[in-house]
C-alpha cells in the first residue's frame, strides 16, 4: 500500500512540477531525452538554486533519485521528498548509507543526481566532490553534466520564494561521459573523472552565459 501510495504521489508530483516549470520559470522538457533512454545514469549539474532539482525534472525525460542534505529531507515535506525516491544524506561525513542507496538505485537501471559542490550557495565553481567518480566507476554509469542557469538571483534558503517568484531559467546538458569500470577505483582515477566532469559542467555553464548574453 506504501509503495503505491508513494507511485501515486510521484506521479502526481512530477505533473504538477512540470507544470510549475512552465508557468513560473518558462522551461519545457526536451523533445527527446538528454539522457540515455534506458540504464543507470549520473546526472551531475551545478547548484545555485533550490530550484535546481525542479527545473531538472521537468527537462531530463526520466525520473531523478536526487541526493539531499538530511536536515532538509527531515521536514514537514519529507512525505513529497520520500514518493519522490529523494536520498537523504548528513553532510559533513561520509554518509555510508547514502553511497549504499545511491549504489543500490544505479545498479536498478536509475538516475541519480548529485550537486557535487557540496552544498547550496551563490554559484561557485569548486572542484567538485569526488563520490561522482567514485560511483562512476565503481558501477560503469555514464555521467551526464548539466549546468542550470537563472536570469535573475535566487533564494538560497525559501522554497517557497523560489516557487511563487517567476524567473527565466536556461538548462543544458552535456553528452554522456563513459569511463571505464574499475573494482576498486584509486584516488587518482577518481580526482582525474571528478576534474573532466566539473570542466565540462563549467564549459556548460560558459556557453549558457554567452548565449544568453551575460
Amino acid at each position: 500500500m506504501g509503495k503505491t501510495l508513494n507511485q501515486f504521489n510521484c506521479t502526481w508530483l512530477s505533473w504538477l512540477n512540470r507544470l510549475v516549470c512552465r508557468v513560473m520559470f518558462r522551461v519545457t522538457g526536451e523533445r527527446s531525452s538528454p539522457l540515455p533512454d534506458k540504464g543507470p545514469v549520473l546526472l551531475v549539474c551545478d547548484h545555485s538554486s533550490l530550484g535546481d532539482p525542479l527545473v531538472l525534472l521537468a527537462t531530463a525525460g526520466r525520473h531523478i533519485s536526487f541526493l539531499m542534505a538530511h536536515e532538509i529531507y527531515a521536514s514537514c515535506f519529507q512525505w513529497a521528498y520520500e514518493a519522490m525516491d529523494t536520498i537523504p544524506v548528513r553532510r559533513g561525513r561520509q554518509d555510508i548509507n547514502a553511497v549504499r542507496g545511491m549504489l543500490q538505485r544505479l545498479r536498478q537501471n536509475q538516475v541519480v543526481g548529485l550537486f557535487p559542490e557540496g552544498g547550496l550557495d551563490n554559484f561557485r565553481m569548486e572542484e567538485g566532490r569526488p563520490g561522482i567518480g567514485y560511483l562512476a566507476l565503481k558501477t560503469g554509469a555514464p555521467i551526464v553534466p548539466a549546468s542550470v542557469v537563472w536570469a535573475k538571483e535566487r533564494s538560497v534558503t525559501s522554497i517557497v520564494r523560489t516557487l511563487l517568484i517567476p524567473c527565466r531559467v536556461m538548462v543544458r546538458y552535456g553528452k554522456p561521459l563513459t569511463f571505464q569500470k574499475e573494482l576498486k577505483p584509486d584516488r587518482d582515477q577518481i580526482e582525474r573523472v571528478t576534474s573532466q566532469v566539473m570542466s565540462e559542467i563549467k564549459r556548460l555553464r560558459e556557453d549558457i552565459m554567452v548565449n544568453a548574453g551575460k
